[in-house]
């Protein structure tokens, strides 16, 4: 068991210099799982699917906005502009546009703020289902759902 271990910890330190991260993606089914809580209650998202991860945590600051991670090992994701293919509703209402997308270049590894200006921040704090989806990354459609209990 130890020299099992011993090999993945020195699999993980080879991944990690090369890509420069201890993330690893897994290219497994579609799956979302809420994570610990941010500094507005909300959870963050993951969407696993097509060897790309798509995480996102809400930023507690005046305009509704969401820190994005995308990370895979086997796509360069600087092509992938969220300012276009990223789009949020609340409450099953109409599909709304971010006002900017903030990511630095990063190949396997893109980290930004994809913020709502167009949104009301009452009416984004009284939403009970917050709905994210971004499209055409590695999958058609990815929806990731925030609900708050009643």
């Amino acid at each position: 068991m130890g020299i099992r271990l011993a090999a993945f910890s020195l699999v993980v330190a080879a991944l990690t210099a090369a890509c420069g991260s201890t993330s690893l993606a897994t290219p497994a089914a579609d799956s979302q799982t809420p994570a610990a809580g941010t500094s507005m209650g909300l959870g963050e998202q993951r969407s696993e699917a097509a060897a790309v991860t798509v995480g996102a945590s809400w930023l507690g600051t005046g305009v509704p906005a969401v820190r994005i991670v995308m990370d895979t090992h086997s796509v360069d994701l600087d092509g992938f502009d969220l300012g276009t293919l990223a789009r949020m509703r609340l409450d099953g209402g109409p599909w709304v546009a971010p006002s900017a997308w903030d990511a630095p270049k990063g190949g396997h590894h893109r980290e930004g703020t994809l913020a709502f200006g167009a949104l009301d921040r009452a009416s984004f704090d009284a939403a009970r289902i917050i709905e994210l989806e971004v499209r055409d990354v590695a999958l058609p459609s990815r929806i990731l759902r925030w609900e708050r209990p009643r």
